[in-house]
């Protein structure tokens, strides 16, 4: 199936927002995805813009970690950023997070939901703040231009996990 962008969900508010939504049917059940996003190490996996990440804690709401973007955003990012902070985690449907950035933040989502034989994987993406023109062009264009990555080796992984399973 060919994913849906919510273009038109870019929204600019008083409190300075610039969010994107994207979502995608994937051929497999929430169970079989939401162990490779409750496991934030093997997020790499899955996600072309991440050499790594990590949590400080148990996967759940209130815990911290850290992600690293590839090549020299990462190497930027190591040195100068701060941790995130889960801020929404419900067995297999939702986890969030929230990045500090300068001035601001991302609040970065990922939803699932059961439907028919599959699984509505949806990302929702959000700066806040006066630089987030700015972190639009680092980091968060790539997030959505990269989606459909994410969705291919999800389902790719999910289907490598059933086969061993099996």
């Amino acid at each position: 199936m060919t994913p849906v962008y919510e273009t038109d969900s870019s929204v600019y508010r008083p409190g300075m927002t610039w969010t994107r939504t994207s979502r995608e049917i994937l051929p497999c059940p929430p169970s079989a995805l939401w162990p490779l996003l409750a496991d934030f190490g093997r997020w790499p996996d899955w996600d072309p813009d991440l050499s790594s990440a990590e949590l400080h804690g148990p996967a759940e709401a209130g815990t911290t970690g850290f992600l690293v973007p590839t090549g020299f955003r990462g190497r930027v990012h190591s040195r100068v950023a701060e941790a995130f902070t889960i801020t929404s985690l419900v067995q297999e449907r939702e986890i969030a997070l929230r990045q500090p950035i300068p001035l601001g933040a991302m609040d970065l989502v990922f939803r699932l939901t059961s439907v028919g034989d599959g699984t509505e994987f949806v990302q929702e993406i959000t700066l806040g703040g006066p630089m987030r023109a700015v972190m639009v062009a680092v980091i968060a264009g790539d997030v959505v231009k990269h989606f459909d990555v994410k969705c291919a080796r999800l389902v790719e992984l999910a289907a490598a996990q059933a086969d061993h399973d099996a």
